[in-house]
């Protein structure tokens, strides 16, 4: 269950950076791929003994003396934040954020009421 969490963690940072510019299908098929498959890789290559980026590496071949990864954030974090950088890229600007000219359209501000409902919500989630 643990490690389901941060393979999930990691999926969800992918969300936030195609945010309104990829189908829920492709929402799905992207978190089991990188659930399934993204993640479990790279945890084996820090997390592991003998993996190629950790720092414990007993086969003294870590590349650049490997990297420590304090609970786990390192791995979770950079996973999800290629994968979103990388979907971004592929996917492009939102649909509306440019004009045919290629300038920036003003964006209709958020609901100040809602943003201090979600941080309030997160923060006695988190606590």
């Amino acid at each position: 269950f643990f490690q389901f969490t941060f393979a999930a963690a990691a999926a969800t940072i992918v969300s936030g950076g195609v945010a309104e510019r990829c189908a829920l299908s492709a929402y799905l098929i992207y978190s089991v791929c990188i659930t399934g498959f993204i993640y479990p890789v790279v945890v084996h290559w820090v997390w592991d003994s003998e993996g190629f980026l950790s720092a414990f590496n007993t086969s003294g071949n870590a590349l650049l003396g490997g990297c420590i990864d304090f609970a786990g954030s390192g791995v979770v974090h950079m996973t999800g934040g290629i994968a979103a950088a990388v979907g971004a890229f592929v996917l492009g600007p939102r649909i509306g954020r440019f004009d045919a000219n290629g300038n920036p359209v003003a964006m209709p501000g958020h609901s100040t009421v809602l943003t201090v409902l979600g941080a309030f919500i997160l923060w006695v989630g988190w606590y």
